[in-house]
Protein backbone atom coordinates (compact mmCIF):
# COMPACT_ATOMS: atom_id res chain seq x y z
CA UNK A 1 0.00 0.00 0.00
CA UNK A 2 1.11 3.20 -1.14
CA UNK A 3 0.39 7.08 -1.70
CA UNK A 4 1.21 8.70 -4.68
CA UNK A 5 5.43 9.12 -4.73
CA UNK A 6 6.55 12.36 -4.32
CA UNK A 7 9.04 14.45 -6.17
CA UNK A 8 12.98 13.67 -5.21
CA UNK A 9 13.16 17.36 -3.85
CA UNK A 10 10.23 16.55 -1.39
CA UNK A 11 11.78 13.31 -0.68
CA UNK A 12 15.02 15.20 -0.27
CA UNK A 13 13.33 17.60 2.06
CA UNK A 14 11.34 14.80 4.15
CA UNK A 15 14.34 12.99 5.04
CA UNK A 16 16.03 16.21 6.40
CA UNK A 17 13.20 16.86 8.34
CA UNK A 18 12.78 13.55 9.72
CA UNK A 19 16.22 13.28 10.80
CA UNK A 20 15.86 16.66 12.78
CA UNK A 21 13.32 14.99 15.02
CA UNK A 22 13.96 12.78 18.02
CA UNK A 23 13.14 9.42 18.15
CA UNK A 24 10.20 7.80 20.47
CA UNK A 25 11.99 6.98 24.14
CA UNK A 26 13.45 3.34 23.89
CA UNK A 27 10.79 1.97 26.19
CA UNK A 28 8.12 2.34 23.67
CA UNK A 29 10.32 0.37 21.60
CA UNK A 30 10.94 -1.96 24.00
CA UNK A 31 7.54 -2.16 25.04
CA UNK A 32 6.10 -3.43 21.59
CA UNK A 33 9.02 -6.07 21.28
CA UNK A 34 7.78 -6.94 24.57
CA UNK A 35 4.35 -7.16 24.07
CA UNK A 36 4.68 -9.00 20.37
CA UNK A 37 7.00 -11.98 21.91
CA UNK A 38 4.17 -13.43 23.10
CA UNK A 39 5.88 -14.32 26.45
CA UNK A 40 5.39 -10.92 27.69
CA UNK A 41 3.80 -10.82 31.76
CA UNK A 42 2.21 -8.34 34.25
CA UNK A 43 6.01 -8.02 35.49
CA UNK A 44 7.83 -7.79 32.65
CA UNK A 45 5.76 -5.15 31.08
CA UNK A 46 5.94 -3.22 34.62
CA UNK A 47 9.62 -3.13 35.16
CA UNK A 48 10.27 -2.00 31.76
CA UNK A 49 7.95 1.33 32.06
CA UNK A 50 9.27 1.68 35.42
CA UNK A 51 12.48 2.48 33.94
CA UNK A 52 10.60 5.92 32.45
CA UNK A 53 9.34 7.23 35.53
CA UNK A 54 7.93 10.22 33.60
CA UNK A 55 5.93 8.02 31.10
CA UNK A 56 5.05 6.43 33.80
CA UNK A 57 3.46 9.24 35.61
CA UNK A 58 1.79 10.15 32.67
CA UNK A 59 -0.06 6.67 31.87
CA UNK A 60 -1.14 6.74 35.73
CA UNK A 61 -2.98 10.06 34.93
CA UNK A 62 -4.47 8.28 31.97
CA UNK A 63 -5.38 5.12 33.19
CA UNK A 64 -6.84 6.97 36.43
CA UNK A 65 -8.78 9.65 34.77
CA UNK A 66 -12.30 9.32 34.07
CA UNK A 67 -11.60 8.08 30.10
CA UNK A 68 -10.90 4.44 32.19
CA UNK A 69 -13.00 5.13 35.18
CA UNK A 70 -11.31 2.38 37.37
CA UNK A 71 -12.90 1.79 40.48
CA UNK A 72 -10.61 3.25 43.47
CA UNK A 73 -8.08 4.02 40.64
CA UNK A 74 -4.80 2.64 40.59
CA UNK A 75 -1.33 3.85 42.76
CA UNK A 76 1.29 1.88 39.73
CA UNK A 77 1.24 0.72 36.16
CA UNK A 78 1.47 -3.21 37.24
CA UNK A 79 -2.41 -2.98 39.08
CA UNK A 80 -3.47 -1.35 36.17
CA UNK A 81 -2.57 -3.67 33.41
CA UNK A 82 -5.65 -6.12 34.36
CA UNK A 83 -8.27 -3.24 33.73
CA UNK A 84 -6.87 -1.95 30.36
CA UNK A 85 -5.50 -5.05 28.77
CA UNK A 86 -1.78 -5.55 27.06
CA UNK A 87 -2.92 -4.21 23.84
CA UNK A 88 -4.22 -0.74 25.27
CA UNK A 89 -1.46 -0.18 27.43
CA UNK A 90 0.54 -0.06 24.49
CA UNK A 91 -1.57 2.25 22.59
CA UNK A 92 -1.26 4.58 25.19
CA UNK A 93 2.38 4.43 25.83
CA UNK A 94 2.63 5.61 22.06
CA UNK A 95 0.35 7.94 22.33
CA UNK A 96 2.17 9.69 25.25
CA UNK A 97 5.59 9.20 23.24
CA UNK A 98 4.06 10.72 20.30
CA UNK A 99 2.93 13.26 22.28
CA UNK A 100 5.83 14.20 24.00
CA UNK A 101 8.58 13.59 20.63
CA UNK A 102 6.87 16.37 18.87
CA UNK A 103 5.29 18.75 21.67
CA UNK A 104 6.72 21.86 19.93
CA UNK A 105 8.09 25.16 22.74
CA UNK A 106 5.94 27.15 24.78
CA UNK A 107 5.97 30.54 23.58
CA UNK A 108 6.33 29.74 19.68
CA UNK A 109 5.04 30.70 16.74
CA UNK A 110 2.99 28.07 16.01
CA UNK A 111 0.63 26.87 18.66
CA UNK A 112 0.52 23.21 17.89
CA UNK A 113 -2.81 22.81 20.66
CA UNK A 114 -5.31 23.62 18.13
CA UNK A 115 -4.22 20.75 16.15
CA UNK A 116 -3.85 18.15 18.68
CA UNK A 117 -7.60 18.79 19.68
CA UNK A 118 -8.65 18.20 16.36
CA UNK A 119 -6.37 14.55 16.30
CA UNK A 120 -8.49 13.75 19.95
CA UNK A 121 -11.63 14.81 18.39
CA UNK A 122 -10.66 12.52 15.40
CA UNK A 123 -9.82 9.60 17.76
CA UNK A 124 -12.98 10.36 19.47
CA UNK A 125 -14.88 10.12 16.48
CA UNK A 126 -13.06 7.04 14.99
CA UNK A 127 -13.21 5.14 18.46
CA UNK A 128 -17.20 5.86 18.81
CA UNK A 129 -17.30 4.68 14.41
CA UNK A 130 -15.79 1.59 15.36
CA UNK A 131 -18.36 0.47 17.72
CA UNK A 132 -20.95 1.41 15.50
CA UNK A 133 -19.52 -0.92 12.43
CA UNK A 134 -17.90 -3.58 15.24
CA UNK A 135 -14.45 -3.13 14.68
CA UNK A 136 -12.23 -5.77 16.13
CA UNK A 137 -10.25 -2.95 18.22
CA UNK A 138 -12.07 0.66 18.91
CA UNK A 139 -8.97 1.27 20.85
CA UNK A 140 -6.81 1.15 18.22
CA UNK A 141 -8.66 3.30 16.08
CA UNK A 142 -8.77 6.19 18.67
CA UNK A 143 -5.53 6.11 18.61
CA UNK A 144 -4.83 6.06 14.70
CA UNK A 145 -6.95 9.11 14.79
CA UNK A 146 -4.87 10.63 17.34
CA UNK A 147 -1.82 10.24 15.64
CA UNK A 148 -3.70 10.06 11.67
CA UNK A 149 -1.82 14.10 12.23
CA UNK A 150 1.18 14.16 13.65
CA UNK A 151 3.33 14.54 10.11
CA UNK A 152 1.41 17.84 10.79
CA UNK A 153 2.78 18.28 14.02
CA UNK A 154 6.31 17.79 12.44
CA UNK A 155 5.98 19.65 10.18
CA UNK A 156 4.65 22.71 13.15
CA UNK A 157 8.01 21.67 14.85
CA UNK A 158 11.01 21.41 12.06
CA UNK A 159 9.48 24.05 9.85
CA UNK A 160 6.76 26.66 11.82
CA UNK A 161 7.49 29.56 9.37
CA UNK A 162 6.87 27.70 5.87
CA UNK A 163 3.76 25.19 8.14
CA UNK A 164 2.21 28.78 8.94
CA UNK A 165 2.45 29.56 5.16
CA UNK A 166 0.76 26.65 4.10
CA UNK A 167 -2.16 26.87 6.91
CA UNK A 168 -2.90 30.48 5.41
CA UNK A 169 -2.75 29.39 1.67
CA UNK A 170 -5.03 26.40 2.48
CA UNK A 171 -7.56 29.31 3.70
CA UNK A 172 -7.08 32.09 1.84
CA UNK A 173 -6.88 30.08 -1.52
CA UNK A 174 -9.14 27.35 -0.89
CA UNK A 175 -6.58 24.66 -1.08
CA UNK A 176 -6.56 21.00 0.11
CA UNK A 177 -3.99 20.93 3.18
CA UNK A 178 -1.96 18.66 0.83
CA UNK A 179 -1.67 21.10 -1.78
CA UNK A 180 -1.16 24.02 0.45
CA UNK A 181 2.00 22.21 2.34
CA UNK A 182 3.02 21.83 -1.68
CA UNK A 183 3.18 25.36 -2.72
CA UNK A 184 5.13 25.93 1.27
CA UNK A 185 8.00 23.90 -0.37
CA UNK A 186 6.96 21.12 2.14
CA UNK A 187 6.38 17.37 2.00
CA UNK A 188 3.10 16.32 2.49
CA UNK A 189 1.88 15.77 6.06
CA UNK A 190 0.37 12.00 5.61
CA UNK A 191 3.83 11.24 4.05
CA UNK A 192 5.78 12.91 6.47
CA UNK A 193 3.40 10.80 8.97
CA UNK A 194 4.12 7.78 7.51
CA UNK A 195 7.32 7.82 7.39
CA UNK A 196 7.67 8.94 11.12
CA UNK A 197 5.43 5.04 11.64
CA UNK A 198 8.03 3.31 10.06
CA UNK A 199 11.00 5.09 11.46
CA UNK A 200 9.07 4.14 15.14
CA UNK A 201 8.01 1.17 13.97
CA UNK A 202 4.08 1.51 14.40
CA UNK A 203 2.17 -1.45 13.86
CA UNK A 204 0.18 -1.25 10.73
CA UNK A 205 -3.32 -0.81 12.21
CA UNK A 206 -1.95 2.75 12.60
CA UNK A 207 0.36 3.21 9.97
CA UNK A 208 -1.93 2.31 7.55
CA UNK A 209 -4.91 4.81 8.25
CA UNK A 210 -1.94 7.63 8.81
CA UNK A 211 -0.67 7.43 5.59
CA UNK A 212 -3.79 6.89 3.80
CA UNK A 213 -6.51 9.27 5.30
CA UNK A 214 -6.50 11.33 2.53
CA UNK A 215 -5.79 8.71 -0.41
CA UNK A 216 -8.67 6.50 0.55
CA UNK A 217 -10.98 9.08 -0.94
CA UNK A 218 -9.35 8.50 -4.29
CA UNK A 219 -11.11 6.31 -6.78
CA UNK A 220 -10.05 3.00 -7.29
CA UNK A 221 -7.49 3.45 -4.22
CA UNK A 222 -9.52 1.42 -1.70
CA UNK A 223 -9.24 -1.50 -3.60
CA UNK A 224 -5.25 -1.66 -3.23
CA UNK A 225 -5.60 -2.14 0.47
CA UNK A 226 -6.94 -5.37 2.15
CA UNK A 227 -10.29 -5.30 3.76
CA UNK A 228 -8.91 -4.94 7.56
CA UNK A 229 -6.61 -1.58 6.63
CA UNK A 230 -9.31 -0.46 4.04
CA UNK A 231 -12.26 -0.45 6.59
CA UNK A 232 -9.17 1.36 9.11
CA UNK A 233 -8.21 4.22 6.53
CA UNK A 234 -12.15 4.28 5.68
CA UNK A 235 -12.97 4.98 10.13
CA UNK A 236 -9.63 7.81 10.27
CA UNK A 237 -11.18 9.74 6.74
CA UNK A 238 -14.86 9.80 8.00
CA UNK A 239 -13.75 10.66 11.72
CA UNK A 240 -12.25 13.89 10.00
CA UNK A 241 -15.47 14.90 8.71
CA UNK A 242 -17.16 13.85 11.93
CA UNK A 243 -14.80 15.87 14.20
CA UNK A 244 -15.36 18.67 11.90
CA UNK A 245 -18.64 18.93 13.47
CA UNK A 246 -17.54 18.54 17.05
CA UNK A 247 -14.69 20.95 17.26
CA UNK A 248 -13.34 23.34 14.62
CA UNK A 249 -9.52 24.44 15.21
CA UNK A 250 -6.73 26.19 13.23
CA UNK A 251 -5.23 23.79 10.92
CA UNK A 252 -7.88 21.17 11.10
CA UNK A 253 -8.17 19.84 7.70
CA UNK A 254 -11.42 21.25 5.81
CA UNK A 255 -11.32 19.01 2.70
CA UNK A 256 -13.18 16.19 4.38
CA UNK A 257 -15.72 17.95 5.23
CA UNK A 258 -16.52 19.64 1.32
CA UNK A 259 -15.30 16.52 -0.41
CA UNK A 260 -18.61 14.52 -1.56
CA UNK A 261 -16.49 11.15 -1.70
CA UNK A 262 -16.68 10.83 2.54
CA UNK A 263 -20.38 10.03 1.57
CA UNK A 264 -19.01 7.13 -0.41
CA UNK A 265 -17.23 6.14 2.47
CA UNK A 266 -20.28 6.56 4.98
CA UNK A 267 -22.02 3.80 2.79
CA UNK A 268 -18.84 1.71 2.23
CA UNK A 269 -18.85 1.52 6.56
CA UNK A 270 -23.15 1.41 6.55
CA UNK A 271 -23.27 4.71 7.91
CA UNK A 272 -26.66 6.84 6.22
CA UNK A 273 -27.13 10.63 6.99
CA UNK A 274 -29.90 9.43 9.16
CA UNK A 275 -27.33 8.00 11.38
CA UNK A 276 -25.03 11.31 11.67
CA UNK A 277 -26.73 13.31 14.17
CA UNK A 278 -26.88 10.45 16.87
CA UNK A 279 -22.95 10.03 15.91
CA UNK A 280 -22.50 13.43 16.50
CA UNK A 281 -24.17 13.21 20.03
CA UNK A 282 -21.96 9.88 21.17
CA UNK A 283 -18.51 12.09 19.70
CA UNK A 284 -19.08 14.94 21.66
CA UNK A 285 -19.71 12.39 24.92
CA UNK A 286 -16.27 10.57 23.65
CA UNK A 287 -14.72 13.90 23.16
CA UNK A 288 -15.24 14.99 26.86
CA UNK A 289 -14.23 11.58 28.13
CA UNK A 290 -10.85 12.18 26.04
CA UNK A 291 -9.65 15.69 27.18
CA UNK A 292 -6.85 13.90 29.76
CA UNK A 293 -5.36 13.36 26.42
CA UNK A 294 -5.48 16.93 25.74
CA UNK A 295 -4.05 18.07 29.20
CA UNK A 296 -1.03 15.76 29.17
CA UNK A 297 0.37 18.82 26.55
CA UNK A 298 0.56 20.91 29.42
CA UNK A 299 2.88 18.81 31.48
Amino acid sequence: MSTPEPSIDHLTKLTQLLDNLPTLPIVAVRLGEVLHSRRSSVKDVAELLGADPSLSAKLLRLVNSAYFGIPGGVTDIAKAIPFVGFNTLYQLVLSVSVLDTLKTPDGGIFDARPLWLHSIAVGSAARVLAEEVRHPDPGAMFTAGLLHDMGKIALAKVAPDAFLSAIAAQHDQGLTSVDAEKLAGLPCHDRVGADLARRWRLPASLSVPIEAHHAVLAPGFRDRLTSTFRVGAEIIAVANLTARRAVVTAGADDEHAEDPRTLELLDALGIGDRDLDDLHRRVMHQLERSRPFLDLLDG
